[in-house]
């Protein structure tokens, strides 16, 4: 192999420098060198070895391989130095000569160009495993400590462990809320301290900032949310132009869809998941997709929501993520259920119940019984369905699951009524009225119950209006302003 002159690693250095959007006094900063040592390498004035440019870019963020990249790229425009006019490296040769000759003055638009050129995809798998070694030493210390080691340590300045602790607040979110918090506000806090230039910066902290979006709508705090939400958008819009697409561009329109549907905001989510879609890279696309069904099961558009969920399941890690896969799951023989697909959804229950028993929760493996009664409900086994049914109301009988126990009561209610069995529906519809007059249910779903309570003392109740209420409920649980309409049968 020939051997390399001083003056590729040169352009090298300061190609992938500028790239990033970093100065030269900061990057010496970041690797200790004297004032100007960097301009000296850059131009010429001082050698720079392989082993030397290694160290340096390795401050950057970058790996080995980012070099072997820039020179097959230099070698290939120099073996074409006279393309002609369909030669495939006539665009590549004339950016690199561009950068060989004006490496110092790049733009931040042509910068990124040239940064897509030469392989984004093995930095990014070099800066995640870097980010990797990083995390698994940074969360040995307890949370408080992570943020004072992250303002002591220059070693953990860096992006893509920006993106790892992101990627750990998403997955404490559903369980864990209050540790998604702690690690966004991580996240942003280091996305603050990157060194590079000033959009480059915003963009990141646009991207932590979803997070922490995400992380405040799980905590229950909208208005909290709703202020990171707009302060993450205006930091990533600010910080595009500084953006070497090394980013998910689809986490903050994803994380905006998720918030839109809790406020109720439906159209906006719709449009916010859409561009999620288009944007992904194929990272997010099954939770992605997970969202947008939810957004169809919460609008009661079962049939819109069963595609996009079978379309997710085959993306989805089931070893990884059981606890999510069994949500899905189970939100899909719901939908099915509804649907009129009930031996379609009996299909499934086996793997259901696998994943309930594997997570060992109470409540999980309620609500594969939950299910199952309902399937059998709908298949016309009415003995298997009401035993099912008294089994899962006995287990939500808490006053934390109030909710969900007025639903499997109005379960239980429309087998009685099949079964005619008016007297213990009356029972039934009366306990519900008493339990939910000291329990905080919002107006309208406590004024169907009661309108049911009503026809139930006259044995008026019919199983159409027990179904109407029911599925009244279970709309009003993600919708409290959604109007009952009462004697509508």
């Amino acid at each position: 192999m020939a051997k390399r002159t001083k003056s590729d690693y040169a352009i090298i250095l300061g190609f992938l420098r500028e790239g990033l959007g970093w100065s030269q006094r900061q990057l010496e900063r970041a690797a200790g060198l004297a004032a100007n040592m960097v301009g000296n390498y850059e131009n010429g004035h001082k050698q720079l070895t392989r082993e030397r440019l290694e160290s340096l870019i390795s401050f950057l963020g970058l790996g080995p391989e980012r070099i072997d990249g820039c020179l097959a790229e230099l070698e290939a425009a120099r073996a074409h130095a006279r393309p002609g006019p369909l030669d495939p490296f006539s665009v590549r040769r004339r950016k690199v000569e561009a950068i060989a000759a004006q490496f110092g003055r790049m733009a931040a638009a042509f910068a990124r160009a040239a940064l897509n050129l030469l392989t984004l995809g093995s930095e990014t798998v070099h800066a995640h495993d870097q980010a990797d070694h990083l995390w698994r030493r940074l969360k040995r210390h307890s949370p408080a400590d992570r943020l004072t080691v992250v303002e002591e340590d220059r070693r953990y300045r860096k992006w893509g462990l920006v993106v790892v602790v992101v990627q750990e607040s998403l997955d404490a979110a559903p369980n864990q809320p209050k540790e998604a918090l702690e690690l966004a506000r991580l996240a942003l806090r280091i996305a603050e301290l990157v060194s590079g230039a000033r959009e480059w910066g915003w963009r990141l902290q646009g991207y932590a900032g979803a997070a922490l979006t995400n992380a405040w709508r799980v905590c229950s705090d909208l208005p909290a949310a709703r202020k990171a939400r707009a302060r993450a958008r205006q930091l990533w819009e600010d910080g595009e132009p500084g953006d070497p697409g090394l980013l998910n561009e689809a986490l903050l329109p994803w994380v905006e869809a998720a918030l839109y549907l809790d406020e109720r905001e439906f159209p906006l989510a719709q449009k916010r998941i859409t561009e999620a879609l288009e944007l992904d890279n194929g990272e997010l696309k099954g939770k992605i997709l997970l969202t947008k069904g939810h957004i169809h099961h919460v609008m009661d558009e079962p049939e819109a929501s069963t595609v996009a969920i079978l379309e997710a399941m085959p993306l989805l890690d089931t070893e990884r993520e059981p606890r999510l896969a069994w949500i899905v799951l189970h939100n899909l023989i719901d939908d099915l259920v509804h649907l009129g697909r009930a031996d379609e959804a009996r299909q499934r229950l086996p793997e259901a119940r696998r994943l309930a028993e594997r997570l060992r929760g109470e409540l999980d493996l309620a609500r594969v019984l939950w299910v199952e009664g309902k399937i059998a409900d709908a298949l016309g086994d009415l003995g298997k369905a009401r035993k099912c049914f008294e089994q899962v109301q006995a287990t939500f009988a808490r006053p934390e699951l109030i909710y969900n126990y007025a639903l499997v009561s109005m379960e239980l209610a429309t087998v009685l009524l099949q079964q005619r069995e008016t007297t213990r529906v009356r029972t039934l519809a009366e306990e519900m009225l008493r339990i939910f007059h000291g329990q905080q249910i919002h107006r309208e779903a406590l004024a169907a119950i009661r309108d049911f309570c009503d026809a139930a003392g006259r044995e008026a109740a019919t199983v159409g209006l027990a179904r109407r209420v029911l599925r009244y409920l279970y709309r009003a649980k993600d919708d409290p302003e959604l109007k009952f309409e009462a004697g509508v049968e």
